[in-house]
């Protein structure tokens, strides 16, 4: 048996002060040392410059792949989406677009599938709309991203050897809503016959959850989301579910330095067993 350690950040961008920002996340990073780190608000330039993801990576043995949600003019011109930084060799990387009302800043969805060490494994990285009055956009978005999980694995055996697993699939992001939400629900405890979803911390949390929370002076202290976990490591009750199991969960990038922390939300991170003999 071996452990996957799996992680996922909604890094607020290029806000002030990155710089440091960024330090306390590389440095965060080193110490964790995940096979799979998913960020949201990732910016990448448009002409010369190198992605938030690729700084965030540098020297620490990380692919980053990168998924475009949307094109933004300020600060800078850049596209601005999701990321993955991982260790295990990529097969395959897709993009879900999905679905937004129109004048809203659009959202996607990183699809990212990961050769390890006993099959294969599917990875969704997303940034679900985050205004208050998006909750039906939000369980619109988590269905697009459910059926295309849904589709994937039982299209994924026909392209690889018989003798590969599939392992369930993991959706790690930001979702702007607290567990107890219809578009949580929607995963969580869907209707018969489709595909649901196992949250990580819930099987497996230590410590306090609250991934946008007060204890963060970025925060806006009026948010509806305050003190409350938005942010998931969630898998699929899909594929070869005996092969990875949930071990533990508790937060990460979490701590602050002389009053700056890595972001405005705290990270999740997950420990992931993973059966080695079939």
């Amino acid at each position: 048996m071996t452990v996957l350690r799996v992680a996922t950040l909604n890094i607020w961008g290029n806000h002030a002060p990155w710089t440091a920002r960024r330090a306390l996340i590389r440095a965060e990073l080193a110490r964790l040392a995940p096979d799979v780190l998913a960020l949201q608000e990732v910016l990448r330039p448009l002409g010369p410059g190198t992605s938030q993801a690729d700084e965030l990576a540098e020297g620490l043995s990380y692919r980053v792949c990168f998924g475009k949600a949307c094109s933004i003019e300020k600060p800078f011109a850049a596209e601005f989406g999701n990321a993955a930084l991982i260790r295990a060799p990529l097969r395959e990387q897709r993009l879900i677009k999905l679905p937004t009302p129109e004048g809203i800043e659009t959202r996607s969805a990183l699809y990212v599938l990961l050769s390890v060490k006993v099959g294969l494994l599917p990875v969704v990285v997303t940034h679900l709309s985050w205004e208050p009055e998006l909750a039906e956009t939000r369980l619109a978005q988590l269905a697009t991203i459910r059926q295309f999980l849904a589709l994937e694995m039982t299209q994924l055996p026909g392209r690889v050897p018989p003798h590969i697993p599939i392992l369930p699939p993991l959706l790690l992001g930001d979702l702007n809503a607290p567990p107890d939400s219809p578009a949580l629900l929607s995963l969580l405890a869907p209707p018969a016959g489709e595909l649901g979803f196992v949250d990580g911390f819930a099987v497996a949390g230590h410590g306090p959850g609250e991934t946008f929370s007060a204890r963060n002076p970025y925060c806006p202290q009026r948010d509806p989301a305050i003190n409350q976990r938005i942010d998931y490591i969630l898998m699929g009750r899909a594929g070869a579910q005996e092969r990875l199991t949930v071990q533990r969960s508790s937060l990460c990038f979490a701590e602050g330095v002389d009053g700056v922390f890595p972001s405005d939300h705290f990270g999740v991170l997950t420990e992931l067993q993973l059966q080695t003999e079939g």
